[in-house]
């Protein structure tokens, strides 16, 4: 089934997926990580998407507002996923900058400042939503 909703073979990746199924009202959601808005299908976003037909249709919808790159960076697929009488909770991994030098410790020429690593979480409330 698909789950995205940007065009077929467009050449933009989503993967690192995690599903699961609200016990109350049987609601079928999945998030993954998604590169549909980054032309060079480098950076990435968090996509929510919701289905109320049994998994037939999916609506997506934007975890994050901010797309990340994660060159040089181990994310894994440290995802999760839990839903509740219409509420969704994620969890997922992002780069971040790293922290501005200490005055007094410049940098090297040529050297590089890994990237930090955050953990996220994203709620979404469908109560009230048809």
């Amino acid at each position: 089934m698909r789950v995205n909703s940007d065009p077929i073979h467009d050449g933009n990746d989503q993967f690192f997926q995690w599903i699961t199924v609200d016990p109350i009202t049987g609601a079928v959601y999945v998030q993954f990580c998604d590169r549909r808005g980054d032309p060079a299908n480098r950076k990435r976003w968090f996509t929510l998407a919701w289905s109320t037909d049994s998994g037939k249709t999916f609506t997506n919808f934007a975890w994050t507002d901010t797309p990340f790159a994660s060159e040089q960076a181990f994310l894994g697929d440290y995802t999760w996923l839990a839903a509740f009488n219409n509420k969704a909770y994620g969890v997922w991994t992002e780069t971040v900058a790293p922290p501005a030098e200490a005055p007094g410790r410049e940098a090297t020429a040529g050297s590089q400042k890994p990237q930090g690593t955050a953990v996220r979480v994203g709620t979404a409330d469908f109560s009230g939503v048809k």
